[in-house]
């Protein structure tokens, strides 16, 4: 990031409140200095019990997982936020290996007290679910 781009947790537009949220922010590629596919931005849904929306946008791959799965480790080692929402309607290309990524999220961010939901999958996301008998949405996967 350049020296005049906000921190990635600076307040500046947004109402005073700091912000919860993972490095890099703002649509910026994940995994700073990658070169995955990845990229995503975050917000933070209004309310008694704040939630991190992550809209994920590009490809999903084996390089780009590992790098969300590092970055949401670091995460939850810090946050306060009880929920993280991983919006995938964006996921342009997803393999094998990051569907069991996104499943494992989802079921150790808990055990650190964050609940995980997996939303809107894209086509992509859906296909490559499908096509190894997988489910996003049970709970017990």
């Amino acid at each position: 990031m350049s020296s005049s781009s906000p921190a990635p947790h600076d307040d500046a537009g947004n109402g005073g409140r700091a912000r919860e949220c993972i490095t890099p922010c703002r649509g910026e590629p994940l995994g700073a200095g990658s070169s995955t596919g990845l990229r995503f931005r975050s917000e933070v849904s209004d309310g008694p019990a704040p939630v991190l929306i992550l809209h994920l946008d590009g490809e999903l791959d084996v390089d780009s997982a590992g790098a969300l799965r590092e970055e949401l480790a670091v995460f939850a080692a810090r946050s306060t936020i009880a929920s993280l929402v991983l919006n995938l309607s964006g996921v342009a290309f997803c393999d094998t290996a990051s569907l069991y990524t996104l499943l494992s999220i989802r079921k150790t961010l808990p055990l650190t007290g964050i609940g995980v939901l997996l939303v809107e999958p894209s086509v992509a996301v859906r296909t490559a679910a499908e096509r190894v008998g997988l489910s996003l949405t049970a709970q017990d996967t």
